[in-house]
């Protein structure tokens, strides 16, 4: 079984969480038998690599090309992998390589089936940006969306996906890792936020949520800030800059910059809790990696993170400056035998529920299944995952306001 992957960024590039995520699914599926081929970009990586030309690697057949998709030879490789694939599994509506492998495979190989990860894409706040260029092609899709299964990661991005292709089926599964070795260091007083420095993260609420805990206020908590901007957001990141200088928080907020490998394991291992308030998530790769390493997470309710209750690993809560504040105070406040048992928690959510090399054989299903080689009846994977069955949550303290 052969599953083709058009990407417009891949492992080593880090300029986002799918550049690794993908990696680890590709490469457990070449240690189960799948072949996956992947062309993708140099974009992103800065270690030397041999370019243009096909490699074998540990998760499959990759070629890096030095060209986008406006190369006549980038083109015609894409539509040779397209062709001899028996699966196509293409990776965000907007890309480049996605556009070309969709309408290259509609024209010409219109029976072949695509799954199709929409990463967040389709969610109401993500449209707002570069809306003009996304209608057209979210139009055409809809003309043309046949012999297409979604994937989505969280019941939000499921429900977002219906709205827009009612007729389709939907998978949802989390995102799967490869989980780093876990660091035995110091645990500090600060809090930490990774990820892009961009508007849908609601740092800025964040940061008046600090502003707003008196506790994070009179203690030697810091606020670690690891990740950088795009240009076009630079605005943001200076209006960041003056909300900090505006609330005093000066010496209490601390831009760290891009972070990857051990320094960015470094940073989770020896933090006191992870805090993503962002507006919307359709996952939120960084939660995972946080609580690998034995870190708490409080995220907000724009995220599929309601798990992080049922297991006592952290705090799911409104991303309204006040209740960040209460959110915080909590945590901090907490004695040392509940702080380190929600420690223990964190690392058990992850050995339970998102270890790529125990979890990927529900991908292969899928895959067989889309290829009619399953011949169950009604099979799983088109159920929602327990893991992020809608339920009402109970709060782990009787003691908890917000």
């Amino acid at each position: 079984m052969k599953i083709f992957f058009p990407l417009g960024a891949f492992y080593p590039s880090q300029i986002g969480g799918p550049c690794n995520t993908l990696y680890w699914h590709c490469s457990s599926l070449k240690n189960n038998n799948v072949q996956p081929s992947i062309i993708t970009t140099t974009v992103g990586i800065k270690d030397k690599i041999s370019a243009n030309e096909w490699l074998e690697l540990n998760c499959g057949k990759v070629f890096y090309g030095t060209e986008g998709i406006t190369s006549l030879k980038t083109r015609r490789r894409l539509s040779n992998e397209i062709s001899t694939a028996d699966l196509l599994h293409l990776n965000s509506l907007f890309s480049p390589f996605s556009i070309y492998s969709f309408l290259y495979r509609s024209l010409f190989q219109q029976n072949k089936k695509i799954i199709w990860s929409v990463r967040g894409e389709l969610n109401e706040n993500a449209l707002k940006f570069s809306s003009w260029k996304k209608k057209p092609l979210l139009i055409l899709y809809k003309l043309l969306n046949k012999n297409i299964v979604y994937h989505s990661t969280s019941p939000q991005e499921t429900e977002g996906i219906q709205k827009l292709f009612p007729e389709n089926k939907i998978v949802e599964m989390p995102n799967l890792i490869a989980p780093a070795e876990r660091l035995d260091l110091a645990i500090t007083q600060n809090l930490l936020y990774v990820g892009r420095i961009h508007p849908i993260k609601s740092l800025h609420k964040l940061i008046q949520g600090l502003a707003l805990s008196e506790v994070f206020m009179k203690s030697a908590s810091k606020l670690l800030i690891v990740g950088k901007q795009e240009d076009r957001h630079n605005s943001y990141k200076e209006e960041l800059v003056s909300l900090v200088n505006k609330l005093n928080l000066k010496d209490k907020v601390i831009f760290k910059g891009h972070l990857e490998g051990v320094e960015k394991e470094e940073a989770y291992a020896s933090s006191y809790a992870l805090i993503l308030a962002s507006e919307t998530e359709n996952f939120g790769n960084v939660v995972v990696e946080a609580l690998n390493q034995g870190t708490p997470v409080i995220a907000s309710k724009g995220t599929p993170w309601q798990i992080l209750e049922k297991y006592n690993a952290g705090l799911h809560v409104s991303n309204d400056p006040e209740i960040l504040s209460k959110a915080i105070d909590y945590l901090l406040l907490l004695d040392q035998e509940k702080y380190q048992q929600m420690r223990i928690n964190s690392c058990k959510l992850v050995d339970e529920n998102f270890k790529v090399d125990s979890q990927i054989y529900k991908w292969i299903d899928i895959y067989k299944s889309l290829l009619n080689e399953n011949s169950k009846q009604n099979p799983p994977h088109y159920r929602r995952h327990r893991f992020f069955r809608k339920r009402r949550l109970k709060s782990f303290s009787k003691h908890r306001t917000f």
